[in-house]
């Protein structure tokens, strides 16, 4: 998916009219036909702008607008599908490098720490949370990333098939408020973090403004540098980690003594799973978002594997990771871990885990914040793709000016909530797996269910008619049902439902969460017979 922007000299820069980037898959292997030559990426069929004259003289901010509306990376294009002309990229391996680098990072970390800090799980516990139920959270969004190969839609317009026009805007609103929850929490975690390099010359707040102004740069830019600079941003962040555990490794055998003879209880251990469920399933809003540019023929499977195989690694493995560091710290054993995390400060715990390193560990610190920026950026383009759902007179603009609004947004949420991070944090993933499985059960329902699984049943010139699409009656009285499932089942600080605390018991404060389970299940289950009197009904 990055376009191979990088792989062979040239005199010039390349497009995606080079032959190594029109081809067609053939069913055994990663080897193509040439194509026909297409129009540059950037540029929709909508004339955003036209330069008042054609030698480029006039205003600077008249050359500057004709400049990026015609620069080969600067992405235009915004929700609507794309034709099938400007599919090229056959590149399906990037669909693993791509979410390797988003997921590769401190966050990933922060979330596996949740298990011994807020839940009291022991290492092995919270271990087998995290290996088993990224299986199914990192399933769906794999599976419905291979819709943007085969349609070229975004998520969000994808919606529209199921929701219908108006409707959609619930699920796109949805997704906004949970790209700025991310991009707020990920800001927090790179701020930490920065502001542990050199405590007391950098605050928390500068690491946040920095963090977010350059993923605001690269989402600015859009698909060709997004996906450049996804492709090798993972190597360092990696190394770091692996230099992490090595230096680390040193007190996490104390990881096993905390809470080894205390029993998981039922209600700890479904809380838990909804933290790690939350915070992948969420992707299932967007995955088709990165891969629209693909070419249609690539194979749905390569897609889904590759998807699945980057986001599963990173996630598994990072907040295993940060499970283990947390139960060290926790243990008691290790005071310096101990009061550099009493606060449940991630930033605090990697820092003095890396003191031995000295100036080094303090250079890998930076690249665990910087790395923040390989999540934000991604994030903050699917923010401006969901924002033209959500206001629909938004798709007359480029979509780059949309992440500056992105941009404006979280930072100020960000640096107000850095204070409370860890409760931000826990209660933020939570919300984030009940409104995702809702969506994802009647997205894919109406796929799999309706339309038998077909691609072709989707008329994409029907996207933007509100006449021609589903009314979406079946699919808002399917999400309430299911949102109220999730209020009753919820376990948050502000409010815990009644099944919570059935599962708990009323004599335990907190714990017994199966919001996304119920909220899931009662809207799947209410979609199937309401979608069909509402097809029988109305013919769409």
């Amino acid at each position: 998916m990055d376009s191979e922007l990088h792989n062979r000299p040239t005199a010039g820069p390349r497009t995606l009219t080079d032959q190594s980037l029109l081809t067609k898959p053939s069913p055994s292997s990663d080897s193509f036909e040439p194509a026909k030559p297409v129009p540059q990426l950037a540029l929709d069929d909508a004339d955003y702008a036209k330069p008042s004259r054609e030698d480029g003289s006039g205003s600077w901010v008249g050359r500057t607008w004709t400049w990026l509306i015609r620069s080969e990376n600067v992405e235009a294009h915004g929700v609507g599908p794309l034709k099938e002309e400007h599919r090229t990229d056959a590149r399906f391996l990037s669909n693993f490098t791509l979410w390797l680098t988003m997921n590769a990072t401190i966050a990933c970390f922060s979330t596996g720490t949740l298990g011994p800090l807020y839940y009291s799980l022991s290492m092995r516990d919270s271990f087998l949370v995290i290996a088993f139920c990224n299986i199914f959270s990192c399933g769906i969004p794999a599976y419905i990333s291979t819709f943007g190969p085969r349609l070229g839609m975004r998520t969000m317009g994808i919606a529209r098939y199921s929701y219908g026009y108006y409707p959609a805007i619930l699920p796109a609103l949805l997704n906004l408020i949970s790209f700025i929850g991310f991009c707020a929490v990920n800001s927090i975690v790179a701020g930490q973090v920065l502001a542990a390099v050199n405590p007391g010359h950098l605050s928390t707040t500068a690491g946040i403004v920095i963090v977010a102004v350059v993923s605001m740069f690269i989402s600015f830019c859009g698909y060709r540098v997004l996906h450049a600079v996804e492709r090798w941003a993972w190597l360092p962040v990696i190394l770091a980690f692996i230099l992490l555990t090595g230096f680390g490794g040193r007190h996490l055998g104390s990881a096993t003594s905390f809470a080894k003879d205390v029993p998981a209880t039922a209600a700890n251990v479904l809380s838990f799973i909804s933290i790690v469920v939350g915070f992948t399933i969420s992707w299932g809003g967007c995955s088709a978002d990165f891969n629209t540019y693909m070419h249609p023929t690539v194979p749905s499977y390569l897609v889904f594997v590759y998807t699945f195989l980057g986001l599963y690694l990173p996630c598994a493995l990072i907040q295993i990771l940060g499970a283990a560091f947390a139960a060290a710290a926790l243990s008691g054993e290790v005071p310096t871990w101990e009061a550099a995390f009493g606060d449940g400060s991630v930033g605090g715990l990697v820092g003095v885990a890396m003191e031995p390193m000295k100036g080094f560990g303090k250079f890998l610190l930076v690249i665990f914040s910087l790395g923040m920026i390989s999540n934000n950026a991604p994030t903050q383009y699917a923010f401006s793709l969901s924002l033209q759902i959500v206001f629909p007179f938004l798709t007359r603009l480029p979509r780059f000016l949309l992440p500056i609004a992105g941009t404006a947004i979280y930072l100020p949420i960000a640096i107000a909530a850095a204070a409370h991070f860890a409760a931000a944090l826990s209660n933020f993933l939570g919300l984030l797996g009940y409104w995702s499985s809702i969506f994802v059960a009647i997205l894919l329902i109406e796929h799999l269910l309706f339309r038998r699984g077909h691609f072709s049943s989707y008329d994409l010139s029907l996207w933007d008619r509100s006449s021609k699409l589903p009314p979406g009656i079946a699919a808002l009285f399917a999400s309430f049902c299911g949102a109220a499932f999730c209020v009753v089942g919820m376990d948050q600080v502000w409010y815990r439902g009644p099944l919570a605390v059935s599962i708990a018991g009323p004599s335990v404060e907190a714990g017994g969460d199966i919001g996304f389970e119920t909220g899931m299940a009662v809207a799947g289950a209410v979609f199937v017979p309401c979608r069909w009197i509402e097809r029988r009904v109305f013919g769409r």
